[in-house]
């Protein structure tokens, strides 16, 4: 995994320490932080953007199942809270694309 960019904030640091205990250790106590300090923010977001809680719920564990199913694709360029918000509104658009097309024959 690549050295950390010192242009990160201390927040983001930790978090990019909290990624590598989790990549290399398999450290769970690692994973259950990183869901711990973003999942309120993230279920929040996806909630303003379904409107629906249960989605927003079910959206919000997708996010963190592709995040961390693909945390050694993570580079520390930017914050991890970047690339998560990313991961999440992108599921959350594709699902709002899927639910459309359900609801609108052509």
């Amino acid at each position: 995994m690549e050295e950390l960019n010192s242009n990160l904030s201390e927040k983001a640091q930790h978090d990019f320490k909290l990624v590598k205990l989790a990549l290399e250790k398999a450290d769970q106590k690692a994973y259950a932080e990183l869901l711990d300090r973003y999942r309120d923010s993230i279920y929040f977001m996806l909630l303003k953007m379904v409107n629906n809680k249960d989605d927003a719920d079910d959206l919000t564990i997708e996010a963190f199942g592709k995040a961390f199913k693909r945390l050694n694709q993570y580079t520390p360029d930017f914050a991890f809270s970047t690339w998560l918000f990313k991961i999440a509104s992108n599921n959350c658009i594709d699902f709002i694309r899927r639910k459309k097309e359900k609801y609108h024959f052509h």
